[in-house]
Parts: structure tokens; sequence; C-alpha cells
């Protein structure tokens, strides 16, 4: 894929993506669309992230999706370290002014399980606010999230194509999106 095209960039934050399958069946699902990008975080084998190369991929992009599994309720701590070293300067520009930031997850629970009252006690919207608030905060558009559940359980295969379906769906409308004005 060339990545001058790129209208969505997907960081994926996966500390053992070789042997995902919920989250490797998720980026099929996306891969081959035209204007994505995908990065994976975890093969960036840097002490740092460079400031002015992601400035210039998230300026050209009109979209960002943060992909991870759900780890003790939150991202793998790669995608902690570039919002730590990159977005905390991007925040305050207009590089990502405007831009849906939606997150894709996979938890190992069941949805019932990230209930008011559930085993987790809490619902994933909740365990996500701070993506959602880091979104506001910098002038982003929070869009709702794609959470796919019970990796763990007996309906991860049916889960996961669910998921899939609905990432793509989601991929190609924000690539639409990004083209809405420019249909003359």
């Amino acid at each position: 894929m060339n990545k001058d095209l790129r209208k969505v960039v997907i960081l994926l934050a996966h500390p053992n993506f070789r042997e995902s399958q919920a989250n490797k069946a998720l980026l099929d699902a996306v891969k081959d669309i035209e204007g994505v990008a995908i990065f994976n975080l975890y093969d960036m084998q840097e002490p740092t992230f460079n400031v002015d190369e992601w400035s210039k991929i998230i300026s050209e992009a009109s979209a960002v999706i943060y992909q991870f599994p759900f780890y003790w309720m939150s991202a793998p701590s790669l995608l902690k370290k570039w919002q730590d070293e990159v977005f905390t300067f991007l925040s305050k520009t207009p590089a990502v002014a405007g831009k849906p930031l939606t997150v894709v997850t996979t938890t190992g629970s069941e949805y019932e399980a990230y209930r008011s009252g559930g085993r987790n006690r809490f619902t994933t919207d909740e365990l996500l606010r701070p993506y959602q608030v880091s979104a506001i905060h910098s002038g982003m558009s929070w869009q709702t999230p794609i959470v796919v559940y019970g990796m763990g359980t007996a309906d991860a295969g049916k889960n996961i194509a669910e998921g899939a379906n609905l990432y793509k769906q989601r991929v190609e409308i924000l690539i639409g999106s990004s083209n809405a004005g420019n249909n003359w």
C-alpha cells in the first residue's frame, strides 16, 4: 500500500500480534482498503517516537483509529507511550483538530461482564473515558468505539466476524466522509 494515499491512520498497539486471532482478523478486514495506513507500534523498535514524522503522518490523515486488545481495562503500554511522546504535542496543534478518533478493541470477557453490576463493574464506555477526554481536549471528534467482546468465550468466532464487518463499514464511512466536500 502506498502510504502517501493515507486517509485513515490506524495505530495498532498489540504486543503479541503474531499470536492474535481477533485483532489480526479485524486488521485483515480493513488493511486492503485504499486510503488506510496501518502503523504497528510494536514493530517500531525505537526508544522514542519521532514527533516530526508523526506530525506529518497525522496532519495528512483525515481520521485516526487506535486498535488494541483491552489489557487491564486499558490499552497496552506502547500506545500510552505514543500518546505521551506524540499526542501530547499534537493535541496543541491543528494537526488533530476536527479529525475523528475511534477506538477499536477486543475483550476476553463477554459483553455482560462490562455492565454496571457485572463482573468487571464498569461499562467499556466508562473504561474508555480517558481516550474520549483526550479527543475532546484536543479538538478531535470522538466516535463510538467498536468493542469486540468475548474472545475467551465459545462465541469468539462469531463476535470476531461481526466486529470485522462493523470495522470495515466504519473505515469505509470514514474514508467516504473525507471526500464528502470533494464531489463536484
